[in-house]
């Protein structure tokens, strides 16, 4: 499964292998703003969460990594995943 939480311009990815699993995030490597900069993401039931802003990529690119996923079934490659895991694997085979 591949989740987009988009907030304006931006957005950060999740990519789960199955149910349960504590998947990957997207990670920006060229971001250079403050390590401790958040973007506001509004969940469809209103909650407002916080993301590190360094997770966030451009909204040009967070809309190919979906139509990617969309027509491979597999994370794309070109976006950098951090493995929130923790189990030392990739997000999946790279294209």
């Amino acid at each position: 499964m591949l989740s987009a939480l988009i907030s304006g311009d931006f957005g950060w990815l999740l990519y789960l292998r199955e149910s349960g699993d504590g998947g990957f995030s997207s990670r920006n490597p060229e971001y250079d703003g403050p390590d401790d900069a958040l973007i506001d993401c509004v969940i469809d039931n209103g909650q407002l969460d916080q993301y590190p802003a360094s997770w966030a990529l451009p909204l040009p690119l967070v809309m190919k990594a979906i139509e990617y996923f969309q027509s491979n079934g597999l994370p794309p490659p070109f976006i950098v995943w951090h493995n929130d895991s923790g189990d030392g694997e990739a997000p999946g085979p790279v294209a």
